[in-house]
């Protein structure tokens, strides 16, 4: 099977009980798993510890998304 890469960038708006997040780094001071509304009672310093882990739940489940700086390569 051929597969092509695609990339892209994206504005949305989401739920934020759609988000879940987990830590970048093991850390016994931060649950390694949280969902949106315990990451946005977060402070900007605690939230650069996490990553968001379903992007692509999050884009399925949007209400509002823009996709741009789209991109297929082979």
């Amino acid at each position: 099977m051929k597969k092509a890469k695609v990339s892209f960038s994206t504005d949305m708006s989401v739920n934020v009980t759609h988000l879940q997040f987990e830590l970048k780094r093991p850390n016994l001071d931060y649950p390694d798993h949280i969902d949106g509304k315990y990451y946005f009672t977060l402070s900007d310093k605690e939230k650069r510890k996490y990553r968001l882990t379903n992007p692509a739940y999050a884009l399925k489940h949007s209400d509002h998304n823009r996709i741009f700086n789209l991109t297929v390569n082979e």
